[in-house]
């Protein structure tokens, strides 16, 4: 296993050609626009230091597939997963636990079934023009389930053209994805589906998974605009289980998942203002089977999201909104038939938000939000964002928030659930800047700290409320550009602890980094990826003890090149060095795997 002395190594090569990039950062054209954190657009440039997105065209050259491998190159997210393609995947925004993120597409709420952690593992980025995340509160924002953050999909169509792209490499794996975009005649839109399979390295953890996404949209009169979205996936996961146990590798372990969404919206412009409502229905099955039990469980979700966003004065923008929400619970034990939960439950909330901008230089943005639970009451959230740019380069960002999340259905119903549970709260204070010398040179540094109340974790024998909790930390972001070269680079610092027993929180990383350097230009792209863990804390797959996990320094390749007009040749190793590592005890992570494909534009 390497060092984590040979990741550091790797981040002074990679960080030296990152920096002689800056000598020569060259100007770009159209800045692109964010919606996550104000709900309206805003330029990229002006939203905070801790908000970060990442393009569709970036996606597409780096050759990332699905939601939780995009996130990994964030500062602040670390994703963790259960070792094998497909299988179970948390992500820890901020130290948060891994259902304190809130996940959208197009505004839009997706389904986060009984876990509350929107099945990340299979979660494809199929049809995706863009990923915009908000780290840290986004409860105002969005409701309840935005401690740690919202992650925005968006499936903005470009110019009509079809794209065919198929890959296959190592384990068995074949990746098919076919791709339809037009906009003509007052309608725009996207389709999209993909299929993904693989035997994994382990015995009996074959992985299946097929996606598909639409985003329709009818342009009625200069004032009224219609849309249509829709989500399905379905994911077949099969999983060996833990090596450090004495039954390993377990053949009959399953889980069957599907889930879908379909949303129809209608937009007024009226000048100024704004006005848009959608309705959202969306349903999350997964069917479990392991040698405890064969579970199914079912959430669905109906919604109706209003929102009315414009300019009171020259000084004054306001965005207003409000939200009902009814959710059902039902999980059943398929051996006998018996049914432990069938459970509904429904949510109003209400919120504002206000930007007064009494110079071009300072902003203050005030929000606030109630929503009252069926099953916990009231709770208010409130949050207050000062702006202030020091110089022409220089943005000064500061913001205070609070946050609340209502248990999950898995935390209070499942099978190591705890019915009790309490609510959990935040308040997070952070101030960052944001450096941009130029538009090809961009930097983003922050720092947070968040105090929890009644975070929920495991006790060792269930879910339970810890009492509080302390997540404190550093994030940066650099982007700089050289011609036809680009480096990315972030860094995190965490400091995670039970202030209770001063214990860390597990599988929360210390040290989070990942680095992406490429040369593209018309005809080909030629990238090298880093990314490393340090210092983590994770329980002992064989006697659930804690341990200090693994460090770890993983190497990729990706490169492409365009054979003709309509054809290009894509492939990619990942793991280069072939590093032995796990993110969860217990369950190896893949090791070296090469890719090939091709894509077809017509």
């Amino acid at each position: 296993m390497h060092s984590f002395r040979t990741s550091k190594f790797h981040f002074s090569c990679i960080l030296s050609v990152l920096i002689s990039g800056l000598a020569y950062a060259e100007e770009q054209s159209l800045e692109p626009m964010v919606v996550v954190e104000t709900r309206t657009p805003q330029p990229l440039s002006e939203a905070s230091p801790w908000v970060t997105r990442i393009s569709g065209d970036d996606l597409e050259q780096r050759q990332i597939y699905n939601l939780s491998d995009a996130l990994r190159s964030v500062p602040g997210m670390a994703v963790v997963r259960t070792g094998q393609m497909g299988s179970q995947t948390s992500l820890f925004s901020r130290g948060a636990q891994s259902d304190h993120v809130t996940f959208l597409y197009e505004g839009r709420k997706l389904n986060g079934g009984f876990s509350g952690t929107y099945n990340l593992g299979q979660l494809s980025s199929t049809g995706v023009s863009s990923v915009e995340v908000l780290r840290g509160s986004s409860s105002v924002q969005y409701g309840a389930e935005g401690i740690g953050g919202a992650v925005m999909l968006r499936g903005q169509p470009g110019e009509e053209q079809l794209n065919w792209l198929m890959e296959g490499g190592s384990n068995q794996s074949f990746f098919n994805r076919i791709q339809y975009e037009f906009d003509q005649s007052g309608w725009a839109g996207s389709l999209s589906t993909s299929l993904n399979t693989t035997d994994n390295e382990q015995p009996h953890s074959q992985f299946d998974n097929k996606s598909g996404i639409f985003h329709l949209s009818r342009q009625v009169s200069e004032n009224l605009k219609i849309d249509l979205l829709g989500m399905g996936t379905k994911s077949d996961v099969n999983y060996p289980g833990n090596n450090k146990s004495a039954s390993f590798p377990i053949e009959g372990q399953y889980n069957e998942i599907e889930g879908i969404l379909v949303s129809p919206g209608i937009n007024f412009n009226l000048g100024d203002w704004e006005i848009k409502t959608f309705y959202s229905f969306s349903e999350d099955n997964l069917i479990g089977k392991d040698s405890f039990s064969d579970t199914t469980y079912q959430a669905d979700t109906n919604s109706l999201d209003f929102q009315i966003n414009g300019a009171v004065t020259e000084i004054v923008q306001v965005t207003l909104g409000g939200l009902y929400e009814k959710d059902s619970f039902f999980k059943k034990e398929n051996s006998s038939n018996l049914v432990d939960i069938d459970k509904e439950t429904d949510s109003e909330g209400a919120f504002a938000l206000s930007t007064f901008s009494p110079s071009e230089d300072f902003s203050v943005t005030l929000g606030i939000r109630q929503d009252n639970f069926s099953d916990y009451g009231t709770a208010s959230t409130w949050s207050a964002l000062m702006e202030k740019d020091l110089s022409e380069d220089i943005i000064l960002v500061s913001r205070y928030s609070t946050s609340f999340s209502p248990p999950q259905a898995n935390d209070l119903y499942g099978m190591w659930g705890n019915p009790n549970l309490k609510p959990e709260e935040a308040e997070t204070w952070e101030v960052g800047v944001t450096v941009s010398p130029n538009e090809m040179v961009n930097l983003r540094v922050s720092y947070f700290d968040t105090r929890y109340t009644n975070l929920i974790e495991w006790s060792g024998s269930s879910t339970a409320n810890v009492g509080v909790a302390r997540t404190k930390g550093v994030e940066s972001s650099l982007e700089a550009v050289q011609g036809n070269y680009s480096s990315r680079f972030s860094f995190s610092y965490l400091d995670a602890v039970n202030s209770n027993t001063d214990q860390r929180l597990l599988r929360r990383p210390r040290i989070l980094g990942n680095f992406v350097v490429q040369h593209a230009n018309d005809i080909s792209t030629l990238g090298l990826g880093l990314k490393f863990v340090h210092d983590v804390m994770d329980i002992d797959g064989g006697n659930f003890t804690t341990i200090e996990g693994d460090d770890y320094a993983i190497v990729r390749l990706f490169a492409d090149y365009q054979i003709s007009e309509g054809i290009k040749l894509f492939g990619r190793i990942e793991n280069l060095m072939d590093e032995d590592y796990e993110e969860v005890d217990g369950y190896p992570a893949l090791g070296r795997a090469v890719y090939a494909g091709l894509r077809f534009s017509f």
